[in-house]
């Protein structure tokens, strides 16, 4: 089920008077410290409620799209799950709605329980998991850190200029919540500093 569904967004034609959503528009913004999991989706795609019931909605628009359901009881007969024991799996959260999905940069049995892997990365040249990893994020207490929750340098800067910058982060967190504006407190953690895009997707 997670193949099929991931494989409708893939080859998708483009229509500039009437885009669809394709995962060539994906934007990576999280990446969770505690799993590893580097976490996608498709930009101005979400789930709204329409008569009742959840629908996709992508740019305002409702779209004729199913709703992304992973049927997680094991059927007898059926291969055991693949458990998220390296890095480059593709998984996707069980209780999520929308074709979004992560990207493993390390073993992970945390999220064995709560994601379905359904592909991996055959090649990775370039070492893109690697360098994801050394990217720094932003925690919901406003601290700069990599993976590891070791502080970072920003912008190859020194300790003392990542300091500046966690602080800084956090007068404007402060100010935010003196003018009322609650967007920062639901910033999650693993933040990414630098933005991540695909640009290109397509079948073999």
């Amino acid at each position: 089920n997670c193949v099929q569904q991931f494989l409708k967004y893939v080859d998708v034609p483009f229509d500039l008077d009437n885009p669809n959503p394709s995962y060539s528009t994906t934007r990576f913004s999280t990446l969770d410290t505690e799993s590893g999991l580097l976490i996608g989706g498709i930009s101005g795609l979400d789930v709204t409620t329409l008569a009742g019931g959840n629908v996709l909605q992508y740019k305002g628009k409702v779209i004729p799209a199913k709703l992304w359901l992973e049927n997680t009881k094991i059927q007898e007969g059926t291969p055991p799950p693949v458990p998220h024991g390296r890095k480059g799996l593709l998984t996707h959260r069980n209780l999520d709605l929308t074709p979004s999905f992560g990207v493993t940069t390390r073993g992970s049995s945390s999220l064995d329980s709560s994601h379905t892997v359904f592909g991996c990365v055959l090649e990775d040249t370039n070492g893109f998991l690697e360098k994801v990893i050394d990217i720094p994020a932003m925690t919901s207490d406003g601290i700069v850190t990599k993976t590891s929750d070791e502080p970072v340098n920003v912008g190859g800067g020194t300790a003392v200029a990542s300091s500046l910058f966690t602080a800084q982060r956090r007068v404007f967190r402060d100010a935010a919540k003196t003018f009322g504006d609650s967007r920062l407190d639901r910033l999650p953690d693993g933040k990414l500093l630098r933005r991540i895009e695909v640009t290109q997707v397509g079948s073999l």
